[in-house]
């Protein structure tokens, strides 16, 4: 069971997905407020690329998302931000052992720098994601919303505009966790290697207010160790998502996406996707 718990704990601790056209560069002076529901749902459990049971654990998350667009050059622009992760996880079946958490996450604090290189817009940025341990813990539960731990994501992204219409989206994360030191109703110390990923997404917008996006993404690494005691447990997970944006009006835009997990090597396997979005110009 302490395997499990750490996966399901390393399952909602992974890179930062970015939704198809993030990483464009935004107006200067602009201030974004953005909304995020998503739902999921997973039905396997897997080890070493085997399933080992049904394995049903609903996630119901929020994420509440502020931004503001500095110009530093003509070119170069950068968007200090915060998210703030908060909602309720359930396990059911098979996973009902693990129980249900309602809670708050992790602060999240990052300020992407974005460079347009060329009249085509074609896009070159980089940021850090920085996980301050704010949110809700208890060390007696095996499902939390906080990581009692400071993590950063570091990510990387290119755009390269085909046409008008046409644009594919690269991203690259490597994340570094910081330890856990009160882990388990013992105490003990959680820690947990590098992972990665890397994302690939291909856009089709049929006019400049509307986008259909679909997309790979890949992750691996991440392996967790209790007291130096190591677990067989390294994320290797593929996904897809498919993603449709519309600007409804001038300021404000929708968003829904749909996605599943292609293939799982650990952890458990999420076979249903649901992702909602609304943003504001103010």
């Amino acid at each position: 069971m302490c395997a499990s718990i750490l996966l399901v704990a390393s399952h909602y601790a992974g890179a930062v997905e970015v939704d198809p056209g993030d990483y464009e560069q935004y107006p200067a002076g602009a201030t974004i407020g953005v909304l995020y529901y998503n739902y999921s749902a997973t039905n396997a459990y897997y080890s070493n690329g085997n399933k080992t049971s049904d394995f049903d654990l609903q996630s119901n998350i929020g994420t509440a998302r502020l931004l503001h667009v500095f110009k530093l050059t003509d070119r170069l622009t950068i968007d200090p931000q915060f998210l703030l992760p908060f909602g309720h996880i359930s396990g059911f079946g098979n996973a009902s052992a693990l129980g249900s958490t309602t809670g708050v996450g992790d602060l999240i604090l990052t300020a992407p720098l974005k460079l347009r290189l060329n009249d085509a817009k074609d896009i070159a940025a980089a940021t850090v994601y920085l996980y301050v341990p704010t949110g809700s813990y208890n060390q007696n539960r095996a499902l939390n919303f906080g990581a009692n731990r400071w993590s950063m994501d570091f990510q990387a992204a290119y755009i390269k505009h085909f046409s008008p219409h046409w644009a594919l989206d690269l991203v690259g994360d490597a994340i570094w966790y910081g330890n856990n030191t009160s882990y388990g109703a013992s105490g003990v110390t959680q820690h947990q290697r590098m992972s990665y990923s890397a994302q690939a997404m291909v856009r089709y917008m049929p006019d400049p207010g509307t986008s259909i996006g679909l997309g790979l993404t890949q992750l691996w690494g991440g392996q967790t160790s209790v007291d130096g005691v190591g677990n067989n447990d390294a994320l290797r997970t593929t996904r897809m998502r498919l993603t449709a944006s519309k600007f409804v009006t001038r300021a404000d835009q929708v968003q829904i996406q749909l996605g599943t997990d292609l293939s799982v090597k650990n952890g458990p396997k999420d076979s249903v996707l649901v992702g909602l979005r609304y943003a504001h110009i103010f």
